[in-house]
């Protein structure tokens, strides 16, 4: 009986073991269970963040291609404004031109007419001064009658 008894409490032994080694083997498969559902949520947190940057860029490329357009209007309406600016200084110098030639003209004319001015001032003094002699008689003649 002693050897059976050994026996089975050898097998009490080993069944303990085993039990403890299942035992260990279940608490090491929930951890892992854990460390997957762990790992299942930081993969869709990094999938959330890889969606996010993916939107960010193509906004960003967006907000480039709008920025190109604007530059590039910016730089037709500096040309434009750079061919307006030449044809305005271009103007005001044939205008000053054109100027410059009537004021010559006018400095011209100004002798012939101060001599026309003159001439004006005779012919109103003369009118004045014939007047004059037809009115003072007859001013003279009821103012003595």
């Amino acid at each position: 009986m002693t050897e059976q008894t050994t026996n089975r409490r050898a097998e009490d032994k080993s069944v303990q073991v085993l039990a403890t080694k299942i035992e260990g083997l279940a608490q090491d498969m929930s951890e892992m269970k854990h460390g997957i559902a762990k790992m299942a949520d930081a993969l869709t947190k990094l999938a959330i963040v890889d969606e996010r940057q993916t939107q960010t860029i193509l906004a960003q490329e967006r907000a480039f291609k709008a920025l190109e357009r604007v530059e590039e209007r910016q730089r037709q309406h500096e040309l434009q404004c750079l061919d307006q600016d030449k044809e305005v200084r271009q103007l005001i110098t044939d205008s000053n031109e054109r100027l410059s030639i009537r004021v010559a003209e006018l400095e011209k004319a100004e002798p012939m007419q101060a001599q026309t001015s003159k001439w004006v001032t005779a012919a109103v003094w003369g009118a004045l001064a014939l007047l004059a002699s037809f009115i003072v008689p007859r001013i003279l003649e009821r103012v003595f009658q």
